[in-house]
C-alpha cells in the first residue's frame, strides 16, 4: 500500500485508512513545518491544520498527483500563511517547552542547529534526518538539482560537526 494508494481511497470516501495514511506522511509534514517555524507546539497545530485542509480539499486535488509532494506544499503555504496572519515570527522560549524530556533536548538541539547553518542548509539537513525524506524528495521540494542538495547536506554536516565539536582535527 502507497500513499497515492491510499490518497485515492480517501478520495472515493473510504476512510479506513486514514490512520495508516496519517502515520506514513506526518513525520516528513512535521519536520517540514519545524524548518520554519523552529517551534513544536505550533509545528504540531499547523500539522493538523493541513490535514484538515487537505481533507477538506480532497475532492479537488488531481488524482495524479505525488500526494507526499502536495502535503508538504500545501504543509508549507499553511505555515507562512500563518506568519503573515500574525504579521510575526514565533521563536522557541524555554518557558513554551511543556512537552517530554527528549522532545526538549532534541527542541534544544534543532535550536542550536539552526543557529549554525543558513536557510536553505538548515532546511535540507532537517527534511533528511529528521523528516527521512529522500535526496529526491528534497530537491522537489527546494526547487535545486540533486548534486546542489546533496553538496549543501554535506557541507551542513560538516558545519554542524565543526560547531558541536564532533569533528576530529
Amino acid at each position: 500500500m502507497s500513499l497515492n494508494e491510499v490518497f485515492l481511497e480517501l478520495k472515493r470516501g473510504d476512510q479506513s485508512h486514514f490512520n495508516w495514511f496519517y502515520e506514513n506522511s506526518k513525520k516528513q509534514l512535521f519536520y517540514n513545518i519545524l524548518s520554519y517555524t523552529k517551534n513544536y507546539e505550533l509545528s504540531e497545530d499547523l500539522l493538523q491544520e493541513t490535514y484538515v485542509k487537505f481533507l477538506t480539499n480532497i475532492k479537488n486535488i488531481d488524482d495524479k498527483v505525488n500526494v507526499l509532494g502536495y502535503l508538504m506544499v500545501m504543509s508549507k503555504n499553511i505555515t507562512l500563511d500563518y506568519f503573515k496572519k500574525n504579521n510575526r515570527i514565533e521563536t522557541l522560549n524555554e518557558e513554551d517547552i511543556s512537552f517530554e524530556d527528549n522532545k526538549i533536548h532534541e527542541t534544544m538541539l534543532v535550536s542550536k542547529i539552526k543557529e549554525i547553518l543558513n536557510d536553505i542548509e538548515f532546511k535540507i539537513l532537517i527534511l533528511h534526518i529528521l523528516g527521512e525524506l529522500t535526496f529526491n524528495e528534497i530537491k522537489d521540494i527546494v526547487k535545486k538539482p540533486l548534486g546542489t542538495v546533496l553538496w549543501i547536506y554535506n557541507k551542513s554536516l560538516k558545519k554542524v560537526r565543526k560547531e558541536l565539536n564532533y569533528e576530529k582535527d
